[in-house]
């Protein structure tokens, strides 16, 4: 099967956007359901097969599901190109929404985190580490609605890593990675790792600014202050005795003990706290 017969399959093709070694289309499939059309060049990309086969695991309506995948012929180039079939998200990225002046509330606050995780908590039970929380992975459908997407970083637990173990380096995003992550600790790694990105979004939301990353800091120095800087506690109108605030903290901690141990650890202290937070219904 050819690149071409895989499109002609759809309707209304409109092209998105152009990154690296991937291209997205919005189309219309045959029961007039609207999705994402990715082609990525390289068929054999192991980050992006790794990324199809866990997203197939995950039953979850704030990740967008798959509905095909496979490799066919690109005609155009004469190489074997991987496509994939998701379900198309209509609505704007998390950086985009920052970028455009907009700010976390308290109520708006703690609805993401509430989202984000039992999204981890889901991802905790299929051993599955997301490893790339961060504003340009998650998209609003409305200010409190969200889909976590962008797999390409995740990590099975147990399975073969893709990185090789004595690089001074694993793959990460500078100011959202804690330490175990950019610092390629394999073992170390575990839903912490996503709790502490959870925590840095989610207090950038809040203040319009990634607390380890200013303008003209170099990529060293923003791993040193991700490292050893602790962020003063946000300030939210209805945080009445600050614990949402200290939770947000926590969530960043240098120390992965000082974090919560599980997600499911983290979301039964949201919850606990939620009666001492006030905001108008």
């Amino acid at each position: 099967m050819t690149l071409n017969e895989i499109k002609a399959k759809y309707t209304d093709i409109t092209h998105l956007k152009r990154g690296g070694q991937k291209t997205v289309y919005k189309a219309t499939d045959s029961d007039n359901l609207c999705v994402a059309l990715k082609i990525i060049n390289n068929a054999n990309d192991k980050r992006v097969l790794q990324e199809i086969d866990l997203l197939r695991q995950l039953k979850f309506p704030n990740i967008p599901r798959i509905i095909d995948s496979g490799v066919v012929l690109d005609e155009n180039i004469n190489e074997n190109v991987l496509y994939i079939v998701e379900e198309y998200i209509d609505g704007v990225s998390l950086r985009d929404w920052i970028n455009a002046g907009n700010r976390f509330d308290l109520e708006t606050a703690y609805s993401i985190i509430d989202s984000l995780l039992n999204i981890e908590v889901l991802l905790e039970e299929n051993n599955i580490l997301h490893r790339d929380i961060n504003p340009n992975n998650i998209i609003l459908t409305d200010p409190k609605r969200m889909y976590l997407i962008d797999f390409g970083l995740a990590k099975k637990l147990g399975n073969l890593s893709l990185t090789m173990t004595a690089a001074a380096n694993g793959p990460f995003t500078p100011g959202y990675a804690p330490h175990e992550q950019f610092a390629n600790m394999k073992l170390q790694q575990d839903s912490r790792t996503d709790l502490f990105q959870i925590g840095v979004t989610v207090y950038e939301s809040c203040t319009g600014k990634n607390p380890f990353v200013d303008n003209g800091d170099s990529f060293y120095n923003i791993l040193s202050k991700t490292a050893t800087l602790m962020p003063p506690l946000l300030s939210l109108e209805g945080d009445t005795k600050g614990m949402l605030s200290q939770f947000v903290s926590m969530l960043m901690a240098k120390n992965q003990s000082q974090r919560p141990d599980t997600a499911k650890d983290a979301l039964r202290y949201l919850l606990a706290i939620k009666d001492t937070l006030e905001w108008s219904d």
